[in-house]
């Protein structure tokens, strides 16, 4: 008895001892914390969960096996985006098309200054039934600081051009909101197996001289970037020949609009599993480049979600379609 007696006050001695050894900051290693030279466990990935509106970005070369091309049948491509995504249209500097051509894809750019998350559904509507093997979405520069109409308009793009596998670029973060556009990016990724992420947000955050003094629009190094990252992601098409395709949005009107569009009444989802999504860049091209093995931005996953033959209700206000940010003044690009 004694001799317990004698063990249980030496151990209340060695935990009065830890106690303040921990109250004065010394002597105790707080919980998960790695040894010097090594990362906790949860730290130890390159590799975060979807949502994130802190940016956490790396380089992941992936092998030619995993690039969009090496998933489809056919090379019919459809692109949509804003003025960012437009000056590498043929009407203006055509690098999107002259980087993807000599890949085997026939290349569509449907991409208007202006516009906000609800042009994508507008282009969907008229295009969608033309048929595409992989879609590609940049929309977002221009946000009206509402993240649930961002994310239902986002969603609803996703599900009608799956199982597809759909391409999803992030916005330049030259406003702190663009964080809460990038973090739906991610979100739509772990959501659907189908979706690729470009961090073009990363892209440019590395180099800025990629943008111009806004830290938004491309100069000529930007906009052979941005094509080579498209590329880079795509892979090289599994059947030729690769062609520019004519598009009919090409209107540039409706950079000063500020046009209120409503929350979607109805939205469509598929079931999709949860993944952790890799947030990665690859290096930037910063002239038109050849790929012969180039490396994509994020994996596709095998099993994508079903097709959808919903069409949800056009949103075509006339002139440029978009949210009016309640908080910031509406920046049209």
């Amino acid at each position: 008895m004694f001799f317990r007696r004698i063990v249980l006050l030496l151990g209340l001695v060695a935990v009065a001892s830890a106690c303040d050894a921990a109250a004065s900051g010394q002597g105790v290693d707080p919980p998960d914390t790695a040894a010097v030279g090594e990362l906790p466990p949860a730290f130890a990935t390159t590799e975060v969960t979807a949502p994130q509106s802190t940016v956490v970005r790396t380089t992941v070369p992936l092998p030619v096996e995993r690039q969009v091309g090496a998933r489809v049948a056919g090379n019919r491509i459809i692109v949509i985006g804003d003025s960012v995504m437009a000056s590498t249209s043929q009407r203006y500097g055509g690098e999107m098309c002259a980087t993807l051509q000599p890949l085997g894809w026939q290349t569509e750019v449907d991409a208007e200054t202006g516009r906000f998350i609800d042009f994508g559904d507008q282009v969907l509507d008229k295009r969608l039934s033309a048929g595409w093997d992989v879609g590609v979405i940049m929309l977002g520069n221009n946000y009206g600081d509402n993240q649930d109409v961002y994310r239902q308009y986002l969603d609803d793009m996703v599900v009608r051009l799956s199982p597809a596998p759909v391409v999803l670029l992030t916005v330049s973060e030259f406003k702190p909101s663009r964080t809460q556009v990038n973090a739906v990016v991610f979100e739509m990724a772990a959501k659907y197996a189908n979706v690729v992420v470009v961090d073009w947000a990363a892209v440019t955050a590395a180099d800025p001289t990629l943008t111009g003094d806004d830290g938004l629009h491309l100069t000529d190094a930007g906009r052979a970037a941005l094509a080579g990252q498209v590329a880079l992601a795509l892979g090289p098409a599994p059947v030729q020949p690769g062609d520019c395709l004519s598009s009919t949005f090409r209107d540039d009107s409706a950079g000063n609009d500020k046009v209120t569009v409503a929350p979607k009444k109805t939205t469509t989802t598929v079931a999709g599993t949860a993944t952790t999504v890799p947030r990665t860049t690859v290096p930037v091209a910063t002239t038109v480049p050849v790929v012969t093995t180039p490396v994509p931005t994020t994996p596709v996953v095998t099993s994508p979600p079903p097709a959808s033959t919903d069409a949800p209700p056009s949103t075509d206000t006339g002139g440029g379609a978009g949210e009016a940010p309640p908080a910031e003044p509406a920046t049209t690009v």
